[in-house]
């Protein structure tokens, strides 16, 4: 298993490592897979710097709000769904 780090500084300044692809992404989003499962970075002006997946390296900027695990094998769809439309789903 790759190691896995995160490095954030002032909250504007991101970089992660054990980083084996990137599965969404835009400013206010963005949506990392590891092999200890999804990260979750949420934020406004979110991108990208540095992206190098052979090494498992992410850097990325704008102002970060949220971080949050999601465990192998969850449904990254379901972000952002309110309980109502998961239970009539």
């Amino acid at each position: 298993m790759a190691e896995h780090s995160i490095k954030l500084s002032n909250r504007r300044n991101m970089e992660l490592t054990g980083i084996n692809n990137v599965n969404n992404f835009d400013e206010e989003k963005i949506i990392l897979e590891s092999e200890q499962g999804h990260i979750y970075i949420i934020g406004q002006d979110l991108h990208i710097g540095t992206l190098n997946l052979e090494q498992g390296r992410v850097a990325l900027e704008g102002n970060i709000d949220i971080i949050e695990y999601k465990a192998p094998g969850t449904d990254i769809k379901a972000k952002g769904k309110s309980i109502i439309n998961r239970l009539l789903k």
